[in-house]
């Protein structure tokens, strides 16, 4: 069996939304990655960014912080971040540093929902 890289990043865009599947560890030496990564989408007009938490194994402190500036920045920009999939582990910690509003899956717009929806059934087929 092949080892897992620590962590990586899966875009597709459509319609003004990017949806950036998250998969591995996202710690203090995988950041780097995911704000190189999230650049280019926060400074190209789209809408909506939605980053997918379903595949992301571990997240510290340092990850939690780079949610949270890149939240600041969307809403600064003038674009939505969302955050969907995260695992019941992943969940506490946002419950324990009380920054599940970050968790905001129950506010996402309907059409965003369904682009979401088919997003996720395309990439559980190419995967499994």
């Amino acid at each position: 069996m092949r080892p897992q890289p620590p962590f990586g990043t899966r875009v597709e865009e459509h319609d003004g939304v990017a949806v950036m599947a998250l998969s591995g560890e996202l710690d203090k030496a995988t950041v780097p990655i995911l704000r190189e990564n999230l650049a280019p989408l926060e400074g190209n007009g789209l809408s909506t960014i939605v980053l997918d938490l379903r595949d992301l194994t571990f997240i510290d402190s340092s990850g939690l912080l780079a949610f949270l500036e890149a939240r600041r920045r969307a809403m600064s920009n003038g674009h939505r971040l969302v955050m969907s999939g995260a695992s019941s582990a992943a969940q506490r910690l946002f419950e324990l540093t009380e920054t599940q509003f970050l968790l905001d899956e129950q506010v996402i717009p309907d059409g965003l929902v369904r682009f979401f929806r088919d997003w996720v059934r395309r990439t559980d087929r190419t995967i499994g």
